[in-house]
């Protein structure tokens, strides 16, 4: 199967089938495909850093038109609307990329994706997903 399809199918299953995904020419598809899951779910369910999407809904609900305690699914699935908003893209940063990660993550080291959401913020939100498995997956925003 096509990458391109193999990301269609990763999309759906992760309901986030309007999510813009921009992939330069990539030599280990399955690490990347691993790595695409990891990243999205991780903006999708990880709020440890504050200014990451799910951190940004959780701390002020009801700008989002959320119930005033919502629970996890509410939010997350707040997280994935804003996913499939039409605007939103998350591009595979490479060592040649313009763009590099604040935290100063290395690409060599790390797939390290940028999410953009205009519908959600002017923010960049970055995740990483280390490609020897030794450090968990993460993300945190930049505005």
């Amino acid at each position: 199967m096509a990458l391109q399809q193999r990301i269609d199918s990763l999309l759906k299953a992760l309901e986030v089938p309007d999510l813009a995904v921009e992939v330069p020419p990539v030599t280990d598809e399955d690490g990347f495909l691993e790595a695409l899951e990891a990243a999205i779910t991780s903006f999708i369910e990880d709020s440890e850093d504050d200014q990451s999407p799910l951190g940004l809904i959780k701390a002020d609900p009801s700008a989002y038109d959320l119930s005033e305690e919502p629970d996890c699914d509410e939010l997350q699935n707040a997280v994935r609307d804003f996913m499939n908003a039409g605007d939103s893209q998350l591009t595979l940063i490479t060592p040649d990329s313009p763009l590099q990660p604040d935290g100063g993550e290395n690409p060599n080291k790390f797939w390290v994706f940028l999410l953009q959401m205009p519908s959600l913020s002017q923010h960049r939100w970055w995740a990483i997903v280390d490609k020897n498995s030794r450090h968990e997956t993460y993300n945190y925003g930049v505005l």
